[in-house]
């Protein structure tokens, strides 16, 4: 059965407008280079049908992708049945809203135009970004970020995840007795790396939470965790596979990741210019006393997203 919650509807229809595009991680980008190599492509495969209105592939990608990062980090598998149901609400509740001709209703009219602007917004300091963010830049950035990243080491762990510390304990136990850890994974991690054995490849301290890489550091090739790790995903048994000193990505292969931190930078840069050279008056909250301006600007808008 697929539950939808009302915050999980509101998150839906709101994608469209808010969805923010914050620094990338790791696994955003794996995400994004998941994704179909073809984009056209998902655009044509309809996943759904409501009322003759056409649901498609690319909606629920789009739909994933404006989840918050921990959640996409469950995979767009486990997440699909709700967002395509959450699609189909949304969809059938827009075609019976606009038989009532409820986009000519005033205040639909006035959300529509604070969307307007939000769009103009980013689409101004996207394109303001783009032009300063040259090959060279980004490539000055890469030789900065290889030399602080050169022989960094990392370590390739196994992991079971499970919901509770009873069961992680249960788990441990099952360790204990010879039982084969991958073989575990599979059958009880409830994580998205169950598929293959809990495996988590290859990655650096600052890659995963603190208390599982502070954990899964502290031990020897071989070794598992005697004790289950709590961390926000939840409760963690991992098993400490290799060590080995990383080799630098090449700059094509990190250029998403860097061209997002640029972006970021300049971004913030662009938006401080502008506000220097803009006449703004600024007012309490009473609209009676006049107020200095914050020492910083906001982190506003978003840097443009790395071309797929």
């Amino acid at each position: 059965m697929v539950r939808i919650t009302l915050a999980g509807l509101a998150l839906i229809f709101s994608m469209s407008i808010i969805a923010p595009h914050g620094v990338a991680d790791e696994a955003a980008i794996q995400i994004a280079q998941a994704k179909s190599k073809k984009p056209k492509a998902a655009r044509k495969i309809v996943v759904a049908k409501v009322v003759g209105k056409t649901i498609y592939k690319s909606d629920v990608i789009r739909a994933f992708r404006a989840l918050p990062p921990q959640a996409r980090r469950q995979g767009l598998e486990r997440h699909y049945p709700n967002l395509l149901e959450s699609l189909v609400v949304a969809k059938m509740l827009t075609v019976y809203g606009r038989r009532l001709n409820l986009q000519k209703d005033k205040q639909v009219k006035a959300q529509l135009k604070r969307a307007e602007d939000a769009l103009v917004r980013d689409a101004y300091i996207r394109d303001l970004v783009r032009k300063q963010m040259t090959d060279a830049l980004l490539r000055a950035r890469y030789k900065k970020w290889a030399k602080k990243n050169k022989g960094v080491e990392e370590i390739r762990a196994r992991h079971v995840l499970l919901q509770t510390e009873a069961k992680a304990k249960e788990i441990i136990k099952l360790v204990k007795t010879g039982q084969n850890f991958a073989a575990l994974a599979k059958k009880h991690s409830v994580g998205r790396t169950a598929s293959r054995g809990g495996d988590l490849n290859f990655f650096a301290r600052e890659e995963m939470v603190k208390p599982f890489s502070d954990a899964a550091f502290a031990l020897k090739i071989g070794q598992v965790t005697k004790k289950p790790v709590k961390s926000d995903f939840g409760w963690h048994v991992i098993k400490l596979e290799e060590r080995r000193k990383r080799s630098v990505p090449t700059f094509k292969k990190v250029k998403p990741l860097i061209s997002q931190q640029v972006g970021q930078e300049l971004s913030a840069q662009i938006v401080g210019e502008l506000l220097r050279q803009t006449k703004v008056q600024r007012y309490s909250f009473d609209g009676k006393q006049p107020v200095a301006a914050p020492v910083a600007p906001p982190r506003f808008p978003s840097a443009p997203r790395p071309k797929k």
